[in-house]
This record gives structure tokens, C-alpha cells and sequence, in this order.
């Protein structure tokens, strides 16, 4: 993320969401053992949610329109090759079946917005072959926004989904971790480690609770960056498991900036990191883009915000010839017998987020 989304903090929510019971180690040694698979595991389906909110874009009209017509046509490009299932409230749908296309399956759910990645639950396996659903319990990335039908997605979905519900006693969003599939998650402490979400929380504490939610043996922390984006610095935007021991890094233009000086730091951490079966990391840098068609400030120019699908990754292309297409080149040769699909989806990005953040997997 490269600026201030300024967009996106309109309508500032007040408090903190208030932190569940955790469960005792014994319950959940007995009761709960899940694994979370990686993305690039076959999909049951592809969970989105339609941007309902006029508000978080200026206000009804051109330009929030243009947002919806966006996530369609994602979502449209998406359910070629898997099925997807779309969020909305029901007086959204007539609008959301004409910008999305006759795949994609809508279902009555309140929404504020799309970022589904965030606010959707993260599957995961049970330790006898189920699927279930675990809740972070969404706070609009620590009270920066109203998002009170956001809040209650991830049960909404686990419920329409017919799976066990868990909540994962902590405050967080599915951005702002990466898991290879084999224990390892990989994470930054601005967004986890921070009083608007886990007040109160150190980190060996956050890290005990990610372990007993998603079954990884190994945590990475890398610094990140807080109060720069309404994230406070996803690790999505930067740093991408493309499998156990293979990292994708969109790397910036320089390191002057704030930005520049975390994903730097973060990149001699990973140089040393061992994860869960103590493998070392190779790291393969992909150049964010530069010569972009937008004109927005908050313009997020990564590539790793890509989404894996089924037979397929979906990528952005961002008008930067030379960049758009070493980034389609490195991303094939990283994900062999997957179709790259690279999109105009402008407008996605220029609110601070991008592909992955709008998209949820469940594995099957």
C-alpha cells in the first residue's frame, strides 16, 4: 500500500469490539484440531461480498458504480472456472445479477462493503477431513469504519455454508496473515499486535491463540507499519506464500519511505527465517508498477494481492506495460498449470486493497 486510504476512513466507528472467552488448552487440545490449507488447494467455492455502502466512496453515484461494476466483473471472470457464491442484501440483487453474470450465486446477507477477505471466515480442515469456519471477529481494522452488517459475515457464511463455526478469540483480519499449508504463518505485528484490535494481548499470547485457531506450528512476525492505511499493514499486499519455502515479495520502488524501510526490514528477517519444517525461504521479488493508468493517491500498485483459483490466478494488470508483463511471466512460472488472468481492476486498488482482499477460499 503506497498512501493514506483516505476513502476508506470515512465514517469512523467507535470502540473496540469486545474479545470473546478463550477457550482452556485442554478444551481445545480435545475439541479442536484444525489445519488451514493453502490457498492454492482445490476450492468448494470462492465467498465475495457486494459493496453496499455508497458512503466509503464519495457518495452515491459514477464512481461507486464503477466500484460495483468492478467486483462483477472479478467475480464473473471467477465463477469460469469455480463456483462463487456473492454477499449482498436482497434489495441489492437485481444490480449485483446484472454486473456479476448468471454464474455467480447471490445470497441474502447484509453487507457494508467487499472486502471479503477481512470480514469472511478463514477455513480450515478438523482433524477428521470437515471443513470449518473461523471468525476473527471483524472490527473494521480497529473502529476505523462503521461496518456493523460486516461484523456478523463470517457466522452468516458459516451458517448459509452448513459448517462448524469457531471463534478464534482474537481480533484480525484474514489479510493480515499468509499460511503456506504446512504450519507456517507469516504476519506483521502493526496489525495483530495493537490495541485496536487485541488490547491487551502481547504477542506470545496473539501467537498462542493463531496456533490453537488455525493449527500452524511456526509464526514469522515481521514489523509492518501502523497507522499508514487502514490495514496497518496487511501482509497481503507484500508478501505471499506461493508454497511451503517460496515467498513472493512485491518489492518498492525505493526505501525511503516508510513503506520502503518495513518491507526492508521484513526482507532481511525472511533471509534468516526458518519456517515449520525448517526449511529457508527463497524469496522472489516481483517490482510493484509504476507507470500506472490511475491517478488516485491511494493507489495500491502490488502484485502479490493476487488470488489463486481453481485452474486459474487472477492478477491485476495496471496499464504498466514492461511491469504488467514480468509480473504475468513470474507468476506462470511460479504457478504451473494455473491460466493467468490478468484484469483491469482499477478501482478496487484505488481504495487500498485489491484482488485477494475481496475474495475468500473454501477448500473443499
Amino acid at each position: 500500500m503506497t498512501a493514506w486510504t483516505r476513502r476508506r476512513f470515512v465514517q469512523a466507528s467507535a470502540g473496540l469490539a469486545l474479545l470473546p472467552a478463550m477457550p482452556s488448552r485442554a478444551q481445545e487440545e480435545k475439541t479442536w484440531m484444525p489445519t488451514v490449507p493453502a490457498e492454492a488447494e482445490p476450492h468448494a467455492r470462492t465467498w465475495m461480498a457486494w459493496p453496499s455502502t455508497p458512503a466509503f466512496y464519495g457518495g452515491p453515484g459514477a464512481y461507486f458504480e464503477s466500484v460495483q461494476e468492478t467486483l462483477g466483473r472479478l467475480a464473473a471472470a471467477i465463477a469460469e472456472n469455480e463456483p462463487v457464491t456473492m454477499a449482498a442484501p436482497a434489495k441489492q440483487h437485481a444490480l449485483a445479477a446484472r454486473l456479476c453474470g448468471p454464474r455467480v450465486e447471490l445470497v441474502d446477507i447484509p453487507t457494508d462493503d467487499m472486502w471479503a477477505r477481512d470480514s469472511a471466515p478463514v477455513f480450515v480442515h478438523t482433524d477428521d477431513g470437515r471443513v470449518a469456519a473461523v471468525d476473527f471477529g471483524f472490527n473494521a481494522w480497529g473502529g476505523k469504519q462503521a461496518h456493523a452488517s460486516d461484523s456478523k459475515l463470517a457466522a452468516k457464511i458459516a451458517a448459509l455454508a452448513g459448517v462448524e463455526h469457531h471463534d478464534a478469540a482474537l481480533c484480525g483480519e484474514g489479510g493480515g496473515f499468509e499460511y503456506d499449508g504446512d504450519g507456517t504463518l507469516l504476519l506483521t505485528e502493526s496489525c495483530w499486535v495493537n490495541d485496536n484490535r487485541n488490547p491487551g494481548l502481547d504477542r506470545a499470547e496473539i501467537e498462542r491463540r493463531l496456533k490453537a485457531a488455525l493449527g500452524v506450528e511456526t509464526v514469522l512476525w515481521v514489523p509492518g507499519v501502523r497507522g499508514l492505511d487502514i490495514t496497518d499493514g496487511h501482509i497481503d499486499g507484500s508478501f505471499r506464500f506461493v508454497e511451503p519455502g517460496l515467498v513472493i515479495a512485491s518489492s518498492y520502488p525505493g526505501d525511503r519511505s516508510e513503506w520502503g524501510r518495513a518491507h526492508k526490514e521484513a526482507l532481511a528477517i525472511l533471509a534468516k527465517a526458518r519456517d515449520a519444517r525448517g526449511r529457508a525461504l527463497e524469496i522472489v521479488s516481483i517490482p510493484a508498477a509504476t507507470e500506472v493508468r490511475s491517478e488516485s493517491e491511494d493507489f495500491l500498485s502490488s502484485y502479490a494481492n493476487y488470488y489463486v483459483g481453481n485452474g486459474a490466478l487472477y492478477t491485476p494488470q495496471f496499464g504498466d506495460r514492461k511491469a504488467d508483463t514480468l509480473a504475468k511471466d513470474v507468476l506462470g512460472r511460479l504457478h504451473p498449470g494455473r491460466r493467468i488472468v490478468q484484469l483491469d481492476v482499477d478501482r478496487i486498488y484505488e481504495n487500498g486493497g485489491g484482488i485477494h482482499c475481496v475474495t475468500q477460499q473454501q477448500p473443499e
